[in-house]
């Protein structure tokens, strides 16, 4: 018996089964369900004009009455059965039977072919016709004749099948019995029917048990404090989202089983977290299962845990033989020691996590439980190490950390390198290996380049020959001995002592802008024939070196103070010494600007009198000078003995600045020099015999005493009046009186003149004025 099973999920509210070009509206499914069409696989007919005889003719099936030329009449019924075993085990939400119509013998009578769930029947006869059990519904017929596709329902049918254990399911087409005798309702149908299913499938058995991710097994589970998940894998066949129920209780207590449900989707599994805390030292059991949104799966197998909920009451024990605190250390880099961990007496520990600097690496089991455990350890590195252990009981709970602290001795090898030598000189040096440890080779690198090996000799050491030539190059060298145990021993090694070359320069005491300053360079590396320079960072030049290995440049500066001067040699054989940086102060060219009257920075003089400024060579030929003051720029010619000297007045308490230049009789013009100075104010001190606020025509008297030198008048203004000019007294001073007005702020400014009419800053004061009283 053959089928075929085409499968396809579904999971909208409401299904909708496509048979033959028939579409039929089905009641809704679950959230998720199967459908498989299963083609008939096996067929048959029977015939009242050979009631004894099956008919199993892979043509059409024929179904009523048919008269054949011989003028017989024939009255047919057909069976179609369907292989029952993707429904086996599955719950049956809907079924239909779809078949086309071949052939039909009159298209304007009316079709109501039947379809009967029978008893089963390999080979029916007309006499022995398998009983007819549950009728479907239907037919659905489209509109085509031959119709190309009848449909019933059969969802009753096929579930009266399963329940009663039937592998297979056979169906009889047949008319009424009203119209099966009479030939204008007879047809024929494709044998090749279709039985579409929709069922579902529960969820599979859990498998896969784990409790924190350890896998069930014989023994049970031990677990520590904290929270204790279980999983468990399993799928639902139609891609259900459904819950999961949890069974716990404990061993010894079967009737305090418990259970709890969470959801899973169907990716594989789902996991919890117990609920609640687990009494110590108790053995659970558990089970878990699926459901769907209709159907429910297996228990699954029984996992078992332990509750081991308290740590380790103690410490470890950390002891060593071999490798203490004290001192400058014991063994070294390399050489292994043997440390013993010890439960101290905490009965229950089966093991021990240690590691260096703090972090658990790696897990020994101890001896017994309750007992030590010894491991060996190599030292990576020398210098002060700490070795934290903690110790585990069954469920994997840690004690406290002991952190044993002790010293590895440093066990490098010695490195011995000649006292001196210049680049590109070939340099020897010798290794020897740290005390007893002894060498068969070493293995070193230079700069941290690449790592070369040198065997050692029979007494141990190694000599390796070098030749630095690269100045920049540091030629750090660290060097570690392969020691008589077969490991690498800690770093030894060092820096080669090498002379880079630095070549000394000579610079002249006294330098000056714009003259030529002579430098002296003398080479120290050996072999030099060339120097290279270069000016305040600038392209470098490159000059042959004389037989005494020296040679003389001349660098004309155009600016003064700090200039940096960079030299450094090149041997015959192209290697370059290392640069020797100088740094070359020059001075400056500017002129020299003196005031007896005014000198630099300091407040002296006054406003409004003259002082002479005197500009000086700095180098001689200076024929003429340039300054600016207040904005103009005045040039005057120098003297015989090349200085110049300028009147300037100033009029402000202002800091004042001056910018002088010299210019040479080639031409050129000198640096500039910056000269500020402050005169101090020559206004007049000013006194009235008011204070507070002044009445209104309250008469005010004032007194103006001289400050400026070469006084010649006095000047004031009260209020927004006019400016006022006052001749001086025989005493120099000056008095003046004002009436206050009516009313308001007066302001009252004071100042000076001399006989060449320059006025001084002003003394300033101001009063204010009464309102006054309104009469009655």
């Amino acid at each position: 018996m053959g089928s075929k099973v085409r499968a396809a999920a579904v999971c909208a509210a409401v299904s909708t089964l496509v048979v033959t070009g028939t579409a039929v509206l089905t009641a809704a499914p679950a959230a998720a369900s199967t459908i498989t069409e299963i083609t008939a696989g096996s067929w048959a007919y029977v015939d009242s004009a050979a009631p004894r005889t099956s008919f199993a003719d892979p043509g059409d099936l024929p179904v009523g009455a048919h008269t054949y030329a011989n003028g017989v009449s024939h009255v047919s019924k057909s069976y179609v059965t369907f292989d029952l075993s993707a429904l086996r085990g599955n719950r049956l939400e809907r079924a239909g039977i779809s078949v086309d119509e071949t052939a039909v013998a009159d298209c304007s009578s009316p079709r109501a072919t039947e379809l009967w769930l029978t008893e089963p029947a390999k080979k029916p006869t007309w006499n022995n016709q398998p009983a007819e059990l549950v009728k479907a519904g239907g037919p659905i017929i489209d509109t085509s004749c031959p119709a190309r596709g009848v449909f019933w329902n059969a969802t009753a049918a096929l579930q009266s099948a399963l329940d009663a254990g039937r592998k297979t399911a056979t169906f009889a087409l047949r008319l009424p019995d009203d119209q099966q005798n009479d030939p204008k309702f007879g047809r024929s149908y494709n044998p090749h029917a279709t039985l579409s299913i929709s069922y579902n499938r529960a969820p599979s058995k859990p498998a896969q048990l784990t409790v924190n991710t350890h896998a069930c097994a014989a023994k049970p589970v031990v677990i520590g404090p904290g929270s204790t998940t279980l999983a468990a894998g399993f799928t639902d066949p139609d891609g259900d989202f459904g819950q999961v129920e949890w069974a716990l209780w404990p061993v010894d207590h079967p009737d305090q089983r418990t259970t709890f449900h969470n959801s899973f989707t169907n990716g594989g599994g789902a996991s919890v977290v117990l609920p609640g805390p687990l009494a110590d030292a108790t053995t659970y059991a558990w089970q878990v299962r699926a459901s769907d949104s209709t159907d429910t799966g297996p228990w699954s197998a029984v996992c078992k845990l332990t509750t081991d909920l308290v740590a380790p009451a103690q410490p470890p024990v950390v002891t060593s033989p071999d490798y203490s605190d004290v001192g400058l250390g014991t063994g070294g880099t390399g050489v292994p020691g043997s440390f013993t961990f010890a439960a101290n007496g905490v009965p229950d520990v089966v093991g021990y996590y240690y590691g260096l600097r703090g972090f658990p690496q790696t897990y020994v089991a101890a001896a017994r439980k309750g007992g030590p455990a010894t491991v060996s350890i190599t030292p990576a590195s020398g210098g002060p190490q700490i070795l934290s252990v903690w110790s585990v009981d069954p469920a994997g709970t840690q004690s406290g950390r002991t952190d044993y602290r002790f010293w590895v001795a440093d066990n490098g090898p010695s490195m011995t390198c000649a006292a001196h030598a210049y680049l590109g000189e070939t340099q020897q040096c010798t290794f020897a290996p740290h005390g007893t440890d002894g060498a068969s080779e070493y293995v070193y690198d230079i700069d941290g380049g690449q790592s070369l090996t040198v065997p050692a000799g029979p007494d141990g050491t190694a000599t390796i020959s070098v030749t630095p030539t690269d100045f920049f190059q540091p030629y750090d060298l660290t060097v570690r001995a392969r020691m008589a145990n077969g490991n690498l021993s800690g770093p030894g090694g060092g820096q080669i002592p090498v002379d880079r070359g630095l070549p000394v320069v000579d610079v002249p005491a006294d330098t000056m802008v714009g003259r030529p300053v002579v430098f002296t360079f003398h080479a120290t590396l050996p072999g030099s024939v060339s120097f290279t320079y270069a000016w305040d960072f600038g392209e470098p030049v490159t000059v042959p070196a004389g037989p005494d290995g020296t040679a003389r440049v001349t660098i004309v500066p155009d600016s003064a103070y700090g200039h940096y001067l960079d030299v450094s040699t090149t041997t015959g054989a192209g290697i370059v010494s290392a640069t020797q940086e100088v740094q070359v102060e020059i001075g400056s060219n500017e002129p020299v600007v003196t005031s007896a009257e005014y000198p630099r920075n300091g407040p002296a003089g006054y406003v409004t009198t003259p002082g002479t400024f005197t500009f000086s060579p700095a180098l001689p030929g200076v024929v003429s000078y340039t300054y600016t003051y207040l904005g103009s720029t005045v040039t005057v010619p120098a003297g015989a003995d090349g200085t110049a000297s300028v009147v300037l007045t100033p009029l402000t308490t202002n800091s004042q600045y001056l910018q002088v230049t010299s210019t040479f009789a080639d031409g050129t013009v000198s640096e500039t020099a910056y000269y500020s100075f402050i005169a101090r104010s020559a206004a007049p001190p000013l006194t009235c015999d008011a204070t507070g606020p002044l009445q209104p025509g309250q008469v005010v008297h004032c007194t103006l005493t001289p400050v400026q030198p070469g006084l010649a008048s006095y000047g004031y203004v009260v209020g927004n009046g006019p400016e006022v000019s006052l001749a001086p007294g025989p005493d120099g001073t000056g008095a003046f009186e004002f009436t206050a007005p009516a009313q308001g702020f007066l302001s009252l400014h004071a100042w000076s003149v001399n006989a060449a009419g320059l006025r001084t800053d002003s003394s300033y004061t101001s009063y204010g004025v009464a309102t006054a009283a309104r009469a009655v």
